[in-house]
């Protein structure tokens, strides 16, 4: 593990308040699946790829976000959840479930504009930013 990571997983464990609920875990998911993924708009283009293009376009552009289960991001990100949720704990059904629930709200976080090249050449220092911004109020 990096000092970028310990840093994002110290911020993501204050955001909570150190108790390890949903929300932590959430947030370390997202983490890793962008770390994954080589960054936000990688995971973006995976999502996109794994035929949820419509409900990413609802979190991305101006307006309400649609609700995704999770088999839809279980179906979409594939083996690469099943490993991001083995990294933070959890199985993949857990982490599907988290993510069904913040996903749409960290991406919508993550593209303040309504554009998806708003979070090209993010990486997690950029995430751990944002999510101190809008998640620390």
């Amino acid at each position: 593990m990096g000092i970028l990571d310990s840093v994002l997983n110290s911020a993501l464990s204050s955001i909570a308040g150190g108790n390890g609920n949903g929300q932590s875990q959430a947030l370390q998911l997202i983490a890793q699946l962008i770390e994954q993924n080589g960054g936000v708009g990688n995971l973006l283009q995976q999502l996109q790829q794994g035929g949820l293009g419509d409900i990413l376009q609802s979190w991305i552009g101006q307006g309400g976000n649609q609700s995704v289960s999770a088999d839809q991001l279980e179906s979409a990100l594939g083996g690469g959840l099943q490993q991001a949720a083995q990294q933070v704990g959890l199985d993949g059904h857990q982490a599907g479930d988290l993510l069904s629930q913040y996903l749409p709200q960290i991406i919508d976080s993550l593209t303040p504009n309504g554009t998806a090249a708003d979070a090209d050449g993010f990486g997690l220092d950029d995430v751990a930013r944002i999510l101190l911004q809008n998640f620390m109020k």
